[in-house]
């Protein structure tokens, strides 16, 4: 009964026409000629966090598709200038006609997805593709442009009738421009850019041009992390698409001694995943897809899926040895929450949103306990504070280790513009941090046999790692320990068979400020503050007992600001 009552479901669940008193809008913006086909409809509220594919036919002998998408706003725009704006928001991505087996366009039929930032996109066997999407032969047949319903406004978001009416122009030609010289893949050099063991300080989650075309480009972004924020890898986790890995070899050769692991940010309507190094792209939907029939309804091809499932297409790739090629991790849990409507809105799926359950925590390898800014400042430049989305990521992330859960803490940017930081304009003036900070703000460092995509995959997945919430050049920590009836030394990320340790910390490089400021070292246990050192030398080290079965994990404060932070060394029973 249960397999009947699923392929009833998943096979033709058809949605009546949704309608609205919304207008379809008229010719979509820029002027690219008069389109082959034009189909438009009307979405409700009910279809957000959805996918709807479109079908439309590109005939044999083409050389070049072109999808442009536009839509309807809310009928009273509700906007605060240069901080939030609640708008209707659709993606779009294209998929190319389905390969022999396949009954949904998936993996193997992906051409691009550039969410709402590409509404014009061009795919050709060549570089003139729009970024984000893939270059290549343009095969004849059924493509299907996807729909992403991002966010539908409703009557408290300015939306009288809570929908949002589109436009699909569909262009398709024969040229031989597009034939003359083809893209081809740059070959990703997989030589450790360092083979010593050490200490690596990195950014976990970068984007540059192929996540949108106003982000820094791949050379920027490069320069900037390794020759002035003194980065020795960075991951360039572009938004879906894997077109970037097949760039980054043109670039390596320049950066010698510097590490780029091939990444992707997995982007989902609920929540945002990096998928580290496993060399496979993986299905983004985690919400329900449609079909577009001929008549204007929807047909339902496949239900919501949880973010387990996306976790497990990352683990699904092995080494050579058998082992998960890539790992995975969740990106800035706790920014902008969902539960606000117009964080919602405004900022698609950048809060964690899945429950447990969906989660399943048991796949996740590292949480991002720092995003973006290390502190907040006022107009004039002074600091107020810490990023306030910080100390809510470390009190989950402490939650999740005392459920159990062996995930590390890492720090990450999410820097789209290399070193440029555009400030915030309020009512109130102008804030000097930018939602999106330089590459290097946060960062994590990783200790690691070598530095390659396996080497820092390990030290990851170990723990061996802590976090820099304002600069790679800042404060630095080593965490210890050993056992009182004597045995090795571990550190942080390290379990240790033993209920009473002497744990050692030690604090340095705080030399590298403009002028040396005291600070605070604080303990924790098990998510609770035990124990606090005032650090008044630059380079200073302390020891204290551990007494009892739990995680011990070290947090450097300035003032109110949170400087670096460690994996715990858990304590445990023999």
């Amino acid at each position: 009964m249960k397999r009947f009552l699923a392929a009833l479901l998943l096979a033709a669940t058809a949605l009546p026409p949704v309608t609205g008193n919304s207008a379809v809008p008229g010719p979509c913006p820029a002027d690219n000629g008069t389109p082959d086909r034009v189909i438009t409809g009307v979405f409700g509220k009910e279809l957000q966090g959805s996918y709807v594919l479109v079908p439309f036919g590109v005939p044999a002998g083409s050389t070049r598709v072109r999808v442009k998408i536009c839509f309807d706003q809310p009928d009273v725009p509700i906007s605060v200038p240069g901080v939030v704006s609640v708008r209707n928001t659709l993606d779009l991505g294209i998929y190319q006609p389905l390969v022999a087996g396949d009954t949904l366009y998936g993996e193997k039929e992906f051409r691009g997805w550039g969410g709402s930032s590409r509404p014009n996109v061009l795919i050709t066997p060549e570089t003139s593709t729009t970024v984000g999407f893939l270059p290549g032969p343009i095969p004849a047949g059924v493509w299907a442009a996807e729909i992403g319903v991002a966010a539908v406004s409703g009557p408290t978001e300015g939306d009288l009738d809570s929908s949002v009416a589109w436009r699909l122009e569909i262009f398709t030609a024969s040229l031989a421009s597009d034939l003359d010289d083809p893209w081809q893949p740059a070959a990703y050099d997989t030589t450790p850019a360092k083979t010593t063991p050490g200490w690596y300080v990195g950014d976990m989650h970068v984007h540059a041009e192929h996540s949108n075309p106003a982000d820094a480009t791949m050379s920027e972004t490069f320069d900037y992390a390794f020759e002035q924020a003194g980065l020795d890898f960075l991951t360039l986790s572009d938004y879906v698409t894997d077109r970037h890995w097949d760039e980054i070899g043109r670039y390596q050769a320049y950066y010698p001694g510097h590490l780029v692991i091939r990444s992707t940010e997995v982007i989902t309507y609920r929540g945002h995943i990096n998928n580290h190094a496993s060399l496979r792209y993986v299905d983004y939907r985690t919400g329900a897809i449609y079909r577009l029939q001929a008549n204007g309804t929807l047909t339902q091809l496949r239900a919501a899926q949880p973010a387990s499932r996306i976790f497990d297409d990352i683990h699904s790739a092995l080494d050579p040895t058998g082992h998960p090629r890539g790992w995975t991790q969740v990106n800035h849990p706790t920014i902008f929450p969902s539960q606000v409507p117009a964080f919602a809105n405004f900022c698609r799926g950048c809060s964690w949103a899945y429950s447990d359950a969906e989660t399943d925590w048991s796949k996740v390898d590292a949480f991002e306990v720092s995003t973006g800014p290390g502190g907040t400042t006022d107009p004039q430049g002074n600091e107020i504070g810490p990023n306030p989305f910080t100390p809510l990521a470390i009190a989950w992330y402490d939650h999740l280790r005392r459920m159990g859960f062996d995930i590390t803490a890492v720090g990450s940017s999410d820097s789209h513009r290399a070193g440029r930081v555009s400030p915030i304009s309020t009512p109130g003036g102008t804030i000097p941090i930018s939602l999106s900070s330089p590459v290097g703000e946060a960062s994590t460092a990783v200790f690691a046999t070598e530095l390659s995509e396996s080497g820092i995959r390990d030290g990851i997945l170990a723990g061996h790692a802590y976090v820099k919430f304002f600069s790679p050049t800042g404060p630095d920590l080593r965490f210890t320990a050993r056992a009182v009836t004597g045995g090795p030394e571990v550190m942080m990320g390290d379990s240790l068979p033993a209920t009473r340790a002497t744990f050692s910390a030690r604090v340095f490089n705080l030399e590298n400020n403009k002028s040396f400021q005291p600070r605070i070292l604080l303990v924790y246990r098990d998510g609770i503050p035990m124990l606090a050192f005032p650090v008044t030398k630059p380079d200073q080290t302390f020891t204290f007992p551990g007494l009892l079965a739990g995680d011990y994990r070290l947090q450097l404060m300035r003032g109110t600001a949170f400087e670096a932070l460690t994996n715990p060394i858990t304590l445990r029973s023999p």
